[in-house]
């Protein structure tokens, strides 16, 4: 075994190829964070969220950026709340159309960005649910919600999100995917997703984790992404799997945004929602009568 150990040694140095930046706390440098994702939903409010990093060691809350100028293809857009800047209401992006970033910060840096907005990739028809099962995993109960729509042809990629009566996922408890399991598909009853109930989690986050009843209306929310968008997506999360197994998420976090010391994306997405109301919570699925079946 002393023998073959440094030939073991050398193929894992050998393996581990991927460049991470590390920083201790002498070297933290001070970060502008952009968070600017806008929609063709015109009635979602349409905002670019402005922050500051804080040391990994900090406990602190990121601080927000005021009194910086924000524009989106010459438009204003208002602070509404401290480091929040919000377009006119019914402001919503079009399709075709592309789209320039330009913020100003008081001390005088600038940062600018471009995106478009990809094709819508799925036309969803509705959904359905179906009880999976209680008191496992340390949850207290959870369902699978299933999709019935229409793919394109395009390579797509989705970021998903549930609501409960209005009350939407935080984005750690949010998905992302592409469509390689039914490309170019006429999906019928395809598993995208689990609604799940927690009282530990509905205290945290509130009601999108309430228990099921009889009324309850549950919403799935999606967004066409385009591929560089995705891919920053996937770095901030650990809610996805990595392919080769076992290999780490990136450190190296990706930016569309143009300046010095920033972090963040600028994207432009359409959106598309569809709505069940819940009869019975604990029932499986039935064909409901949707368009398209």
């Amino acid at each position: 075994m002393r023998k073959f150990l440094p030939a073991i040694l050398c193929l894992v140095l050998a393996a581990c190829t991927e460049k991470v930046d590390l920083m201790s706390v002498s070297d933290y440098h001070d970060y502008l964070v952009v968070d600017a994702i806008l929609t063709d939903n015109p009635d979602q409010p349409q905002c670019v969220n402005l922050s500051r990093t804080v040391s990994y060691f900090e406990e602190e809350e990121p601080p927000r950026v005021q009194n910086a100028r924000v524009s989106v293809n010459d438009l204003v857009f208002e602070e509404s709340e401290p480091g929040v800047y919000q377009a006119p209401e019914g402001y919503a992006c079009r399709r075709g159309e592309k789209y320039h970033l330009r913020i100003e910060l008081p001390e005088g840096r600038t940062y600018e960005a471009d995106a478009g907005m990809p094709e819508r990739g799925f036309r969803l028809d509705g959904i359905d649910y179906a009880f999976a099962g209680n008191k496992s995993m340390g949850l207290d109960s959870l369902w699978t919600l299933a999709i019935w729509g229409k793919d394109d042809t395009i390579a797509s990629y989705y970021h998903i999100t549930l609501g409960v009566n209005g009350n939407f996922y935080p984005f750690e408890y949010t998905e992302f995917m592409d469509d390689k399991y039914f490309n170019g598909k006429t999906v019928m009853g395809f598993p995208i997703t689990t609604l799940v109930q927690s009282e530990v989690l509905r205290k945290r986050y509130g009601d999108a984790f309430k228990y099921l009843e009889a009324g309850d209306v549950i919403t799935l929310r999606a967004r066409s992404l385009e591929k560089g968008y995705f891919d920053f997506l996937l770095s901030q999360t650990l809610n996805t799997t990595s392919i080769p197994i076992f290999s780490p998420q990136p450190a190296n976090t990706p930016t569309n945004i143009s300046g010095e010391h920033v972090l963040g994306w600028f994207a432009v997405c359409p959106e598309f929602e569809t709505s069940v109301t819940v009869d019975d919570p604990f029932r499986p699925y039935y064909k409901r009568m949707l368009p398209g079946f």
